[in-house]
């Protein structure tokens, strides 16, 4: 895979022309950005969400901002979703911590390994540094890492508040006269022929000429309807968010397992495994989409995740626990995005991808264009639906896959 190249089109895109109506299922973070993009350009957005905003996987996302990947087309991607942070940061106030990231290996081997990838992810564009001790106290006074052979930081990096910046993305979408409906689940979409015409939901009937599917882990359902198998890992993950504390860090921190930040409100957010151990009290949610299945275990979990990042940040010893949450991760089984038209249907995108937080930036700059220009951008080209269709899809076993599979996504 190569690299991409973006230009954004300013202004209105369909003046002159009548306004294309176009559903978003999914009020999560990126089916808040496909929204946004699409409304400021000029097109009759109607986002229809089942439940609450960001209430699925965005609201239980680690939210990293991150390039992480050895892929290099990939990692591009990553990289112009960061750049379009900063540009939509400066229009909306999204309370980024541009702070980067710190991370830190003790034994040789590893070390060793971090250090080469870092210095090759540094080549490729993606500053990294490596940091000896006195460099990492000088950057984050308040961490504790212990001995460790050798540290990197990320300075491109950041963090958000996904809920926040969900909410954000969808007032500014009002603005431009957007509607966000919720509870409202589409339970069925309506052709003539093999012509969209709109959607029946729990709310009645809307008529559309486009539709975008952005529903995380229900998009596998969504798109069944039309007979496209959008194959999803089952992928459970849990977060702890301390009660506020005065700040401490800015950087995201990872010492594996353990990966931890603070939040702008000042709650210290961190896990410390990266799948559900197999143990009973888990089998359900090893096995599909439960919750915990009590309080004891939450509280259990919340606890010992806020205790073993103390170690490491001294300043947050004895915080109580605020909530642990438990997600679960919309993971392409190739661990890449899926977006672009479903095969057979012009007018139904569907676009579901485990790095959403990440991602969401770029990817609703580029569907905006590719909905409302009809031109097929290259910047998709490597993770179009088509590439499932009559084969089994095999997971890659990819370093930025197991980094962060404890949060639900970045």
């Amino acid at each position: 895979m190569g690299g991409i190249a973006i230009a954004s089109t300013p202004g209105i895109l369909l003046a002159g022309r009548s306004r294309l109506a176009v559903g978003v299922i999914g009020g999560g973070i990126m089916g808040a950005s496909i929204a946004l993009h699409l409304a400021q350009a000029g097109a009759d957005v109607t986002v229809f969400e089942k439940t609450a905003i960001a209430s699925g996987a965005t609201g239980k996302s680690f939210a990293w901002l991150n390039a992480f990947s050895d892929d290099s087309h990939y990692r591009d991607l990553r990289l112009q979703s960061l750049r379009a942070y900063h540009q939509l940061e400066a229009e909306m106030q999204l309370n980024i911590t541009w702070g980067g990231s710190l991370l830190w290996k003790q034994q040789p081997e590893a070390a060793a390994a971090l250090i080469e990838r870092a210095q090759r992810l540094d080549r490729a564009g993606y500053r990294m540094s490596v940091l000896g001790p006195k460099e990492f106290s000088e950057l984050a006074p308040n961490l504790a890492p212990g001995a460790f052979e050798t540290a990197v930081y990320a300075g491109l990096d950041g963090h958000l508040d996904p809920v926040q910046v969900t909410n954000k993305f969808l007032d500014q979408a009002r603005i431009y006269g957007a509607r966000v409906l919720y509870p409202c689940e589409v339970t069925d979409l309506k052709f003539s022929g093999s012509r969209l015409t709109g959607v029946a939901t729990t709310s009645g009937e809307y008529s559309l000429d486009r539709l975008v599917i952005a529903a995380g882990v229900d998009t596998p359902a969504l798109a069944a309807k039309i007979d496209y198998v959008a194959p999803l890992k089952h992928s459970p993950g849990i977060l702890a968010h301390s009660v506020p504390l005065r700040p401490l860090i800015r950087t995201v921190n990872e010492h594996l397992p353990v990966s931890f930040k603070q939040t702008s409100s000042g709650s210290i957010v961190g896990t410390d495994s990266y799948y559900a151990p197999e143990i009973p009290a888990h089998r359900d949610i090893l096995q599909g989409r439960q919750d915990f299945p009590g309080m004891e275990l939450r509280s259990l979990h919340g606890r010992r995740i806020l205790d073993r990042i103390a170690t490491m940040l001294p300043g947050a010893r004895g915080v109580g626990l605020q909530r642990l949450t438990l997600g679960f991760r919309p993971l392409p089984e190739d661990g890449f995005p899926i977006v672009g038209y479903i095969p057979g249907f012009d007018d139904v995108y569907i676009a579901v991808t485990h790095s959403g937080v990440t991602l969401a930036a770029i990817i609703g700059e580029i569907i905006r264009r590719e909905i409302l220009t009809d031109i097929t951008l290259d910047a998709f080209a490597p993770y179009r639906p088509q590439r499932f269709i009559g084969q089994v899809a095999h997971s890659q076993a990819t370093d930025d896959k197991a980094r962060l599979l404890s949060a639900v996504n970045d």
